[in-house]
């Protein structure tokens, strides 16, 4: 597992799933498994998810799980990078209730958005949220925000200015735009975006 980088408290890290992992739980953090590459069996003891390229879980804290995969399959993983003491407690020894593992498809969801260029909630994380948009053109200028954006680009190409970079993104890359930046947002074709961000602070 490599560590790549933090959204604010959030740790981004990749890490390539072949065979099993042993079983394990954190009693102090919620884990976001988003598929990069190939697929992946989420088993857990709230049921197992079966996901591939572009879906996504979240494993609540005191959930007891493990990944497997038959062939190398690459997948991000988000979590709280802090000590979790500090995130002021909310411990889960064990789950507390049969809700399951349902996944989450950025693409089906996608096709569910009513209007460009506004981000909707498709997943939460501690106090962050995986937000999808979709557009083509010049995306509204957003003021700057007290907290670190991520930017990963599911679908098209696009470039990302701030005042000092302008970096281009294709299907599957990502960055991160640091809290208080003024950022733009450009795509030549359709592009569906996904965004972590906190919640408003």
């Amino acid at each position: 597992m490599v560590d790549v980088a933090y959204v604010d408290d959030l740790l981004l890290s990749v890490f390539i799933c072949e065979g099993a992992l042993h079983w394990h739980r954190h009693v102090d953090i919620d884990e976001l498994f988003w598929v990069h590459q190939g697929s992946v069996l989420l088993e857990s003891e709230r049921g197992d998810a079966a996901m591939r390229a572009g879906e996504m879980t979240v494993v609540p804290k005191g959930t007891e799980h493990r990944t497997r995969s038959d062939r190398p399959a690459t997948v991000l993983l988000l979590r709280c990078g802090l000590v979790p003491q500090r995130k002021n407690g909310k411990r889960r020894l064990y789950v507390t209730d049969d809700v399951g593992l349902p996944s989450v498809n950025l693409r089906r969801k996608a096709e569910s958005l009513a209007a460009p260029y506004r981000f909707r909630t498709v997943v939460e994380i501690e106090d962050s949220r995986v937000q999808l948009a979709c557009g083509k053109g010049r995306w509204p200028i957003e003021l700057p925000v007290a907290h670190d954006r991520l930017f990963y680009v599911v679908q098209g190409d696009l470039t990302v200015r701030t005042v000092r970079d302008r970096l281009r993104l294709g299907p599957g890359e990502f960055t991160v735009v640091p809290r208080g930046a003024f950022y733009h947002l450009y795509a030549e074709d359709d592009a569906i975006l996904a965004r972590v961000t906190r919640e408003a602070l």
